[in-house]
């Protein structure tokens, strides 16, 4: 018996839009509940709250009804309003962020 996907880790850089639709595609086909999303894909506009990126890529998130976690660099923690983002998001939802990817699996899994 083959065992369900419980989430979806992202392994390529995520460019543009079409990219992410890919992943939330690629998840829903390989029946994953959520997706597990590393900084390190992510361009550096994500977390620059003025361009829009976040709030894009979290809006398909929405869309889509999947579930997201985003695996944060302490450098990504240093812009003030993506923290305050971040902060907000952690309070509770579909998309949360970490630290760590063991404590973002163990989210996604619940």
């Amino acid at each position: 018996m083959e065992k369900t996907v419980q989430y979806y880790e992202s392994t390529e850089m995520i460019k543009d839009t079409g990219d992410f639709l890919d992943l939330i595609g690629n998840a829903g086909y390989r029946g994953a509940s959520g997706i597990l999303i590393h900084s390190i894909h992510l361009p550096d506009a994500f977390f620059e709250l003025k361009s829009g990126l976040a709030g894009e890529y979290l809006q398909k998130l929405s869309n889509y009804s999947v579930r997201a976690a985003i695996v944060l660099e302490d450098s990504h923690l240093n812009h003030p309003r993506f923290r305050e983002m971040v902060r907000e998001a952690n309070k509770g939802g579909n998309i949360a962020y970490f630290t760590y990817a063991e404590a973002a699996g163990e989210w996604l899994d619940k």
